[in-house]
């Protein structure tokens, strides 16, 4: 971490003493400064620095460029410690690897010149590795919450959110995450520093800015439904995911938003999660709104009655009955499309089964697509060749709703029961699978369906 200690002031404050110096070390010439005991601190341009052997920590090299990011923007702030090699035309870095690597990164960017002076403490050889393992044992680094509160004094100071990210190397969002576990209840910070509470818990937890509704969240269930998952299901019961609620996908956050409809945001989710909305009321009326164009041009087909319900569950669906439909005899000219298109499917799949056709799989994958277009034209000129009994259409409604992928979809043939003689049947009789089949109706109407004509209500 680019920080400082007391001693290193010190050892700063002689470099600044000795800053007329500086135009000899440019040139390439290194340059003492009065003895700071038991060592000395030395301007050394930085083309003749390199790492060293027995720096004691292999590890940990880390995070440069960020590093680099925060030294371009507030200096080096710590010294590093070297020794001269035996020839005397190097210096070994022996304490501060880190450091080295962010200023020839700056050097690599263009942002330093490669003769640039950095302050260096000169050591013994014979003292390298102690001194090298003092500075890296006795630091006591700080606890994560301590971190977290002088991220959130920076703000308080006015700093603006750019300018921490930029003293700091990391973005904006960095910081707001940090400043957002900030503000977690003092409670749970607690319990974080003594290993009670874990960070992704935290994380979790961080949804929402009431300490009250954390801490019930958290302390009033048992430990087993503390995972983080659990912990952001609880406090965001009454809002809708965007990113799973097939009406949030239908709406669209923009258009929500745009609306005046609040969200909330979880900062440590990806792009593509973490946004809440917040009024369910206004979402749905939103979806109805959409639903209206759709709505009418189901009307204008002749349905006795046509209803807009944004959700409709399993449930729902359980409770209609379908209207009795059969299929007619394709004219010549769809048999003849017919039968274009399943000459091309076996053309296909011919080529496929194939075991002498070399294919790349990108090939096979290019031969599959076509199968599945060639089938759901198949699948279109198939509903059209099913139709309803004669009176059924003006007798009978339909549903507009969502389906689960976020798409409008049209439940028709809708019957009430005490009508369902109208619709080709009587309400009681019940019809078998291998009917139902015959007639191309599901129990249930497939997902991503956007208008599906063969449900009828009870």
């Amino acid at each position: 971490m680019n920080t400082v200690t007391q001693s290193e002031t010190l050892a700063l404050s002689a470099v600044a003493a000795a800053a007329v110096l500086r135009t000899a070390a440019i040139a390439g010439e290194s340059v003492t400064v009065p003895e700071i005991a038991p060592y000395e601190l030395h301007l050394i341009p930085l083309s003749r620095l390199r790492p060293s052997n027995r720096n004691v920590r292999q590890s940990g090299g880390t995070a440069i460029p960020e590093l680099a990011a925060s030294i371009a923007r507030v200096g080096l702030l710590q010294n590093l410690t070297v020794v001269t090699t035996p020839d005397g035309q190097w210096f070994e870095v022996v304490a501060g690897r880190r450091r080295l690597a962010a200023l020839k990164l700056l050097v690599k960017r263009h942002k330093l010149a490669k003769d640039h002076p950095v302050p260096c403490l000169l050591v013994p050889d014979t003292s390298a590795r102690t001194v090298s393992l003092s500075e890296n044992v006795q630091r006591e680094a700080m606890t994560p919450v301590d971190e977290l509160f002088a991220w959130k004094a920076l703000v308080a100071e006015g700093r603006s959110l750019e300018d921490i990210a930029a003293d700091f190397g990391v973005t904006p969002l960095v910081v707001k995450r940090r400043l957002r576990l900030a503000n977690v209840a003092p409670r749970l910070l607690v319990d974080y520093q003594q290993g009670a509470v874990t960070l992704e818990q935290l994380m979790a937890l961080a949804i929402t800015d009431d300490h009250a509704a954390q801490e019930s969240a958290f302390y009033e269930v048992p430990q087993w439904q503390r995972s983080p998952e659990s912990l952001r299901d609880h406090l965001t019961r009454d809002e809708v995911d965007a990113s799973r609620d097939a009406l949030a996908r239908f709406v669209g956050v923009e258009a929500y938003e745009a609306a005046g409809g609040d969200i909330r945001r979880d900062l440590f989710a990806d792009e593509q999660k973490g946004v809440f909305l917040t009024d369910t009321g206004l979402l749905e009326r939103l979806a109805r709104d959409r639903l209206t164009d759709a709505a009418e041009s189901v009307r204008a087909e002749g349905w006795g009655w046509v209803d807009i319900t944004p959700r409709v569950s399993s449930a729902d669906l359980h409770t209609f009955q379908r209207a009795r439909r059969s299929r007619r005899e394709p004219t010549k000219a769809e048999a003849k499309r017919i039968e274009k298109l399943e000459a091309e499917q076996a053309l296909l799949q011919d080529k496929l089964d194939d075991e002498d056709d070399d294919l790349s799989d990108d090939g096979a994958q290019a031969l599959h697509e076509e199968l599945d277009r060639l089938g759901e034209q198949l699948d279109a000129i198939e509903q059209t060749l099913v139709v309803y009994e004669p009176g059924v259409v003006s007798m009978a409604g339909a549903v507009v709703s969502v389906d689960p992928m976020g798409l409008w979809w049209c439940i028709a043939g809708c019957c009430a029961l005490n009508r369902s003689r109208h619709c080709g049947r009587r309400s009681g009789q019940r019809r078998t699978h291998t009917q139902e089949a015959k007639e191309g109706q599901q129990m249930h109407p497939p997902p991503g369906a956007v208008c599906r004509r063969n449900w009828c209500a009870a």
